[in-house]
């Protein structure tokens, strides 16, 4: 194996190391904060101002 070929296979092994790693801190974070009631849906508030009626 060439030497170009073994540092293209280094980066591309901690590419996918990292974003393995990022998906699966995601993928923690969101099921830790639904434990928590933390993040649920709520209304934004660009929804809440199209519930008012209009002024005029």
């Amino acid at each position: 194996m060439s030497e170009v070929a073994t540092v293209a296979t280094g980066w591309g092994l901690t590419f996918v190391v990292i974003v393995t790693y990022s998906l699966w801190v995601v993928s923690r974070g969101r099921s830790i904060g639904r434990e928590l009631g933390i993040g649920e849906a709520q209304p934004s508030g660009l929804e809440q101002e199209s519930d008012l009626s209009p002024d005029t």
